[in-house]
C-alpha cells in the first residue's frame, strides 16, 4: 500500500461531515444529494464538495439519472477491505452518538418524502 493512498483514505475519514455522509450510506443505502443535504442540514455545495472528495478517493460511487445523482458506498476497488473495515469500526463506535444517531433518525423521516428512488435501510436493521 502506498503511503499516499493510505493518507488519502485516512483523510477521507478525518472530517466529521464526511463521516456523517459515510454513516448515512452504510449498509447498502443509496441516497440522492437532496436526502443527504436535508438530513445533515448543510448547504448543498458543502455536501457536494465532500461527496466529490469521497468519490475521488474511492469511498463512494455515484449513479446518475436525468435529474438526480445517487450515492452509495463503493463495493469494490483498491483497498476496499480497509475502507469497509473503517466504515464498520466507525459505525460500531458512533451509531448511538450524536450527530450520527440524529442524522439516521432525520433520514428515516426525510426519506419518506424526499425521493422514491432512494434506498434507506432502517436504523434498527443495521448491524449491531
Amino acid at each position: 500500500m502506498s503511503k499516499n493512498n493510505l493518507n488519502e483514505i485516512l483523510f477521507a475519514f478525518s472530517e466529521e461531515i464526511r463521516l456523517r455522509i459515510v454513516m448515512l450510506l452504510s449498509h447498502d443505502s443509496l441516497l440522492c444529494v437532496k436526502c443527504i443535504v436535508n438530513t445533515i442540514d448543510a448547504p448543498q455545495p458543502t455536501i457536494s464538495r465532500h461527496l466529490s472528495l469521497l468519490r475521488r478517493i474511492g469511498v463512494v460511487e455515484v449513479q446518475k439519472d436525468k435529474q438526480h445523482c445517487y450515492y452509495s458506498l463503493k463495493k469494490n476497488g483498491p483497498f476496499i477491505e480497509l475502507k469497509k473495515g473503517l466504515v464498520d469500526v466507525f459505525h460500531g463506535s458512533l451509531k448511538e452518538k450524536n450527530p450520527f444517531k440524529k442524522d439516521r433518525e432525520n433520514l428515516e423521516k426525510i426519506g419518506k418524502v424526499c425521493c422514491e428512488d432512494c434506498t434507506i435501510k432502517p436504523f434498527h436493521s443495521l448491524k449491531q
